[in-house]
């Protein structure tokens, strides 16, 4: 493999990696109020919500409209994700739900 190739995988891997290392290494020592920790558990809360609330409630021929297909798939997956609070498996049961309505 030439050099050049291997020194921009190894750059890329130090880019991709400090980042993510960092703020866990030096953020581990401190202790955040309770407002601040709830606020970092209800962000990707906020951020799905902003994602998949558009999809489900606006269609882009007719505007505001609700998208049977896509509500019937979010409705099982919305509550595994509050019961089970696992990414995974909603994703996971999403991909499926949503499949199998495709061939309904």
């Amino acid at each position: 493999m030439r050099q050049e190739i291997v020194l921009t995988i190894v750059g890329m891997a130090i880019v991709t990696f400090l980042p993510r290392f960092l703020p866990m290494g030096l953020m581990n020592r401190w202790a955040f109020p309770e407002k601040v920790k709830w606020a970092l558990e209800v962000i990707p809360v906020a951020v799905l919500s902003a994602i998949v609330f558009p999809l489900l409630f606006f269609d882009k021929k007719e505007g505001l409209g609700i998208q049977p297909q896509l509500l019937l798939a979010a409705i099982p997956v919305f509550l595994l994700a509050w019961k089970r609070r696992s990414i995974w498996g909603s994703v996971v049961l999403g991909m499926v739900v949503y499949w199998i309505l495709g061939f309904v």
